[in-house]
């Protein structure tokens, strides 16, 4: 993230982009994923949703609204953005792209061709950055965070089979609570390190093994509750 904001950032500077801080934000957006996969994902959402973003704001300026038509404009971006964010990162972009560039030519006025060619140039440099950082920084504790939960879900899914085991004394609800913590974190690791260009090394079929003996010991446990 440092890398890819920092380089974005200073080559925004360097090529005399009038907003450059807008490819270190592409770029931290971008890099804001789990692995590899992810960041191409976001990558591809990125851009997509910028050339739909600068298309919208086109045609709103093309309008040439008022100040405070741009203000109820700016208004409807946001909420805009607040309702689809969340279900889809891209759809998000297609009003956030608007959304800063009508604020900035509110804020100080700018000829519409040269606002847009900033911005599409800005964040093309910051995805194109985030994208490389990605590719050349090598995630190498994703295979062994893979190491560590398998080895933390059998432990737990032990602990918890000896517990069911001694039928005397009913198991204490933390063993149960440690177990799932334990199944949801294998599966957590695995899926960040499935995303990486290099594979953690597992035989996917010993963690399947691992996941189904947790979650029958978790079903015996919550029968027993």
């Amino acid at each position: 993230m440092v890398l890819g904001t920092g380089l974005a950032g200073g080559l925004a500077v360097a090529l005399h982009l009038g907003h450059g801080y807008w490819a270190a934000i592409s770029a931290a957006a971008v890099l804001h994923s789990v692995n590899v996969r992810t960041t191409a994902q976001r990558a591809v959402q990125r851009t997509l949703g910028t050339c739909a973003g600068l298309l919208l704001t086109l045609g709103v300026l093309a309008a040439h609204p008022g100040a405070a038509a741009l203000a109820v404009v700016i208004v409807l971006m946001e909420f805009l953005l607040e309702y689809v964010v969340a279900r889809n990162y891209g759809l998000g972009v297609v009003f956030l792209t608007p959304l800063a560039l009508l604020m900035s030519e509110l804020a100080s006025p700018t000829p519409v061709a040269e606002l847009v060619r900033e911005r599409a140039l800005a964040s093309l440099l910051g995805i194109v950055v985030g994208l490389v950082c990605a590719l050349l920084v090598v995630h190498d504790r994703a295979a062994v965070r893979v190491e560590r939960a398998l080895a933390a879900c059998s432990d737990a899914t032990g602990r918890a089979e000896r517990a069911l085991a001694e039928r005397s004394a009913q198991p204490a609800p933390a063993v149960q609570v440690q177990l799932a913590a334990a199944v949801v974190e294998l599966r957590d690791a695995d899926d960040a390190a499935a995303g990486e260009l290099w594979p953690a090394g597992i035989d996917p079929a010993t963690l399947a093994a691992a996941e189904r003996r947790a979650y029958l010991v978790l079903a015996r446990l919550a029968g027993d509750a």
